[in-house]
């Protein structure tokens, strides 16, 4: 990779979110360190200065368990061992002078710390710091013992090191992960762009890629991606309303145009005069059912009507229909024949469930020969209920089951037959509305049409 897109990707991962965050957490360990570290500094010094208070102590009482007139040789005799011992003693005279001992200089009485120094060492002035206890005794001497605070002071710097050391690794680990996390998650995202600069160019079928892992970034792909095919759809329906009014509507505006050029060329009274023009104002309703019905599809497709959900009872309303339909069915020599399932409660738009099954009963009648018997079933099922509705009729090939519930759709290419192509639209439309799923199937022969309600849901 060149330098130059190197130093690009490492500036775009440093103003990253995920940096910033890795950042962040980096500081806040790093103040935890820090105060680990004071408390186990503090701990640590004050444990080791008990034991070497309580070890002076015993030394001190060791001494001062000599007799007075003893106690100069005692410590002389200390000092004198080889090798030296771990302590330091003097001895004090009533007028504060120093009898015996290597701390010069008489400390105040109890505890106190003193810096002695030992002379040049290595062309250095060596100091010592010493913890002293120093107590009078009742000659009027005052006795001292002391001893070296060198491992202290080695053990404060063992525990700086190691801190800094430890606290240093353990930001730049957290850096590193902070890197490597914002380079994943720029990757991530950049998936993302590059999927909706696709998009905006034009390419509707660009999908977010999806890992597998189940993470954040893969719920919100999974959004994205409905929401993606939902567009598609509406983008692709709008770019073929068009070429389908066009189409469809066509045939109508013609049939008008030529009544009326007739009506003015042949019309030779007033009776000719309003047959055609009766004739025109069908032409005319039949486009405005059209444009009608292409309102209520996008209106149910916006799917605003959901606040107006209601507890809806299905088998009434059902029942209602078929008292409705089957004397028409009958009309048309058809048998219409029912199995409804009392009390099945259903959420939803009253008037759009009607209009749709409206329509499957309609297209029954319009697209089935005489003598066609058709059944209406409902059941309820645990998770919810189902509609079953079903003819004898020629059916709908399985090829076209899908292309049929698109608007302006027929299968008779003539389009010599009634209709506007929109029934079966209208049906798919309010089924999404109310998330039911829709399916046409075979009924052997005929069309099967089955509408599987989900669970009802109490408001």
């Amino acid at each position: 990779m060149p330098l130059g897109l190197n130093v690009h990707v490492g500036a775009r991962m440093v103003r990253s979110a995920a940096f910033r965050l890795a950042v962040i957490q980096a500081l806040m360990f790093a103040l935890m360190a820090l105060t680990l570290f004071l408390v186990s500094w503090f701990a640590a010094r004050h444990y080791i200065e008990n034991q070497l208070r309580q070890t002076i102590i015993d030394e001190f009482g060791e001494v001062i368990a000599h007799p007075p007139a003893q106690r100069a040789a005692s410590i002389q005799r200390s000092l004198a061992q080889v090798p030296r011992g771990a302590y330091d003693y003097s001895l004090f005279d009533a007028r504060r002078t120093l009898v015996v001992g290597d701390i010069r200089e008489e400390p105040a009485v109890g505890w106190s710390t003193i810096e002695q120094h030992e002379g040049l060492r290595s062309g250095k002035d060596a100091v010592r710091r010493i913890l002293v206890y120093g107590a009078a005794q009742d000659d009027g001497s005052t006795l001292v013992v002391g001893r070296d605070l060198a491992s202290v002071d080695e053990l404060d710097a063992l525990l700086k090191r190691v801190f800094t050391w430890a606290g240093l690794a353990a930001v730049v680990l957290a850096l590193a992960g902070g890197m490597v996390t914002a380079r994943g998650y720029l990757r991530r995202v950049e998936a993302i762009a590059a999927a909706a600069s696709r998009i905006a160019a034009g390419d509707l079928a660009a999908r977010v890629s999806i890992t597998g892992r189940g993470d954040e970034f893969d719920r919100l792909a999974v959004s994205l991606n409905s929401m993606l095919e939902r567009i598609q759809t509406l983008v692709e329906g709008l770019r073929q309303v068009s070429n389908d009014i066009a189409h469809d509507l066509r045939t109508p505006l013609t049939h008008m145009r030529q009544r009326l050029e007739a009506a003015m060329d042949e019309a030779t009274s007033l009776e000719g005069y309003s047959n055609a023009c009766e004739r025109a104002l069908a032409d005319v309703d039949s486009v405005l059912d059209t444009f009608a019905a292409m309102l209520r599809i996008a209106k149910v497709e916006s799917r605003q009507q959901r606040e107006g959900f209601t507890d809806i009872d299905l088998s009434q309303l059902l029942a209602r229909l078929v008292d409705d339909y089957g004397p028409v069915l009958e009309d048309e020599e058809r048998v219409l024949s029912a199995e409804i399932q009392p009390s099945v409660n259903v959420r939803g738009d009253a008037l759009l469930l009607t209009q749709m099954f409206v329509n499957l009963l309609e297209n029954a009648l319009h697209h089935t020969p005489i003598g066609t018997p058709v059944t209406l079933k409902l059941v309820a099922a645990e998770q919810g209920c189902q509609v079953v509705m079903q003819d004898a009729g020629p059916g709908i090939p399985a090829q076209e089951r899908t292309r049929v519930l698109k608007r302006f759709v027929r299968l008779d290419a003539s389009r010599s037959t009634r209709g506007s192509g929109l029934g079966l639209a209208l049906v798919a439309a309010v089924a999404d509305l109310h998330d039911i799923v829709l399916t046409l199937g075979d009924a052997g022969p005929g069309l099967r049409v089955q509408l599987d309600f989900p669970h009802r849901q109490d408001a």
